[in-house]
């Protein structure tokens, strides 16, 4: 399907939001969770990148959303195609998108409690899987801690959003957000969501336990890692532990082309090897 990008946002200095629309005005259906694959145009040529959807307008019905938007969150990659187009790009830019594909999507039926843990734009897939936690946190059928991982104050991405979704449901939702970098936190309203280290280090203060949790996983590939060694130790299994890992794309350096010998090339230097031999 091909696509174009009707609106940019910035939401820090390293993070824009992006929306694109189908040319044609269809829709695309997906899980929230779910990701697309992007296939772009620049001087050389074309390239693809894997992005997912953090539509946050659309409902969930039955488990999918039905959408004629693309709301992607896209942090900066030094030296990095995708961010040499897309963060010096006009609206108006071409693309297309096959998909959806993923599997950081919720179960058909929900745990007692549920942790998210996310770091920088891995926070995105989450923001519509909140929209679909709504109703059975409302109705007091699930608890949700969510762990957020951030360097900094400016990259507590959709704070007011996430600072309103907690306060909706202030007995079953716990949320936390980790910065790695930054001592102080100017934002009063925010502090108290605050504390200072790496997501993984809060694992032990939420007391993860394997026979009723769900953990999702999702952003920095060392995060990945550290978070799922520790639920294993704690006895979590592959069923109970939902991955995806946000890694940076490299595009294939090309090769130099060997060029074939004319058969006089040939004739040439085995004529000079055979006069330095003799």
């Amino acid at each position: 399907m091909e696509i174009v990008l009707q609106e940019v946002a910035k939401l820090s200095d390293s993070t824009l939001a992006f929306r694109f629309v189908p040319t044609g005005g269809g829709h695309l259906k997906f899980k929230p969770g779910q990701f697309y694959r992007f296939k772009f145009t620049d001087k050389r040529g074309e390239f693809e990148r894997s992005y997912s959807l953090c539509n946050l307008e659309d409902s969930v019905v039955n488990g999918e959303i039905e959408s004629n938007v693309l709301d992607l969150v896209i942090s900066q990659v030094e030296d990095g195609r995708a961010t040499d187009l897309l963060f010096n790009t006009a609206l108006g830019l071409k693309a297309t998108v096959s998909g959806p594909y993923g599997r950081l999507v919720l179960p058909h039926s929900l745990p007692t409690r549920m942790v998210l843990i996310a770091t920088s734009v891995g926070l995105a897939p989450y923001l519509p899987i909140l929209r679909q936690l709504e109703a059975p946190l409302a109705k007091n059928e699930l608890q949700l801690v969510l762990l957020f991982g951030i360097r900094d104050e400016s990259e507590f991405l959709y704070s007011k959003y996430l600072s309103e979704f907690e306060q909706r449901h202030t007995l079953n939702v716990d949320l936390r957000v980790c910065i790695s970098r930054e001592p102080e936190v100017t934002d009063v309203s925010l502090r108290k969501y605050v504390s200072h280290g790496y997501v993984q280090s809060q694992l032990n203060l939420i007391d993860p336990v394997a026979a009723s949790d769900l953990v999702m996983l999702c952003g920095n590939p060392h995060m990945v890692d550290a978070c799922f060694d520790y639920l294993k130790n704690e006895g979590f299994g592959g069923k109970q532990v939902i991955r995806e890992k946000y890694v940076f794309a490299r595009d294939p350096i090309e090769e130099p082309k060997v060029q074939k010998l004319t058969t006089e090339q040939r004739e040439l230097i085995a004529e000079k090897m055979k006069k330095f031999k003799s």
